[in-house]
């Protein structure tokens, strides 16, 4: 009987032993004005998944817990608010977050205890800053329309938007550099335009996932966001790759693209093989671009019905501005648009450098032509008929 007593002891011994040493992080803090909601904290994944839910008392005060278990790598978490997202959350093992927030303002918190969560507080605070600005001046644009200063108010547009995205950009490339080994910088990597617009995006982008990979690998090594950095690197340069062939090629087959419609449709590039197919690039903002879509008007009404048709790609970012200028220029043909700008994976594919910019090609879906226009693109319509 002596030596089960000793047995149970022992068991509860050890069991007390890895207990105490399971790493955990915790989560805590206030909200005010919430009594009576619900809060939950759940890891940020798709689909979400729920780790602990508490209703909210008059006190407004909240404790959650979070195991680590395995798992030696850190969490990113969401603390929700009535089913609304609340605060994003960036755990490590022993991290003990502390919140203070008003559910009547939700984009002031105060938020302590975790560094990776500060991190990610700083980051969407430059990316909200942003989007208001980007909003702000749609929202005086569209004021503006069907004003004869809508041209020139639409040019003065898209400069200011340029100024804030370099300036949004030049922040994220100085917060990746200093918070390299945290990651919060891997967060950054993939920052979006309004959801829209990935940052970084561009071959010479490559060089950021490559340092951050490196970075990230030394503290977390067989970390998957270090495979999928990996992965992404190797993918820019691939597309560089590609880039270049079709640059230097004049007698290759194309690149396939698929892109949506004004209605929403995704239309592939290759779906049209078989006609004589003008790839045109350009933008709603650009005279150039718009005086060549008037210059198309008369060749395509002229060869379409033998089966030439033109593939209209924009840079546009902006989907109303898109929509007004296709509409208005009365352009029959597939119109085109990711509202990626300049960072558009076709863009990117065909290694754009100046707009209008343009690829012939034949029935046999061979790159006949580039950069035709005027009477030289005429004729050399005609020869491929």
């Amino acid at each position: 009987m002596v030596f089960n007593i000793r047995y149970a002891l022992l068991s509860l011994s050890v069991l007390i032993f890895f207990v105490s040493c399971e790493k955990t992080a915790t989560v805590r803090g206030k909200i005010e004005n919430a009594d009576n909601h619900l809060l939950e904290l759940s890891l940020n994944t798709s689909p979400k998944k729920i780790v602990d839910t508490v209703r909210l008392k008059p006190s407004g005060e909240f404790n959650f817990k979070y195991r680590f278990g395995k798992n030696i790598y850190p969490v990113s978490m969401l603390l929700s608010l009535a089913n609304k997202p609340l605060v994003s959350l960036l755990l490590e093992p022993d991290d003990k977050a502390r919140i203070e927030i008003d559910a009547k303002n939700t984009r002031n918190y105060k938020i302590s205890g975790s560094e990776g969560s500060q991190l990610l507080k700083e980051l969407n605070d430059y990316t909200l800053a942003i989007s208001i600005s980007i909003d702000s001046l749609i929202a005086l644009l569209g004021k503006q329309e069907n004003t004869p200063e809508y041209e020139l108010a639409v040019e003065k547009t898209n400069k200011e938007m340029s100024g804030i995205y370099t300036k949004y950009k030049r922040n994220l490339v100085r917060f990746i550099v200093k918070n390299n080994k945290s990651y919060a910088a891997y967060y950054a990597l993939y920052q979006t335009i309004r959801g829209e617009m990935p940052v970084f995006g561009k071959e010479s982008d490559a060089l950021y996932f490559k340092m951050i990979a490196d970075s990230l690998e030394q503290k977390y090594p067989h970390s998957p966001y270090v495979y999928r950095l990996r992965d992404d690197y190797k993918n820019l340069i691939q597309a560089n790759t590609i880039k270049n062939m079709v640059e230097n090629a004049e007698n290759a087959s194309f690149p396939d693209i698929s892109m949506p419609d004004a209605t929403g449709t995704k239309i592939a590039l290759s779906s049209l093989k078989g006609k004589i197919i003008l790839l045109n690039f350009w933008v709603s903002s650009d005279r150039a671009s718009a005086t060549n879509n008037i210059e198309m008007l008369p060749l395509y009404e002229k060869y379409h019905a033998q089966g030439f048709e033109i593939y209209n790609v924009s840079l546009d970012e902006n989907r109303e501005l898109w929509l007004y200028t296709i509409n208005n220029q009365k352009l029959p043909w597939i119109n085109v648009c990711d509202f990626r700008g300049a960072e558009s994976s076709a863009a990117l594919l065909y290694n754009l450098s100046k707009l209008p910019a343009n690829y012939l090609i034949d029935r046999d879906g061979e790159i006949a032509g580039k950069d035709l226009f005027g009477q030289n693109l005429e004729n050399k319509i005609k020869s491929l008929f």
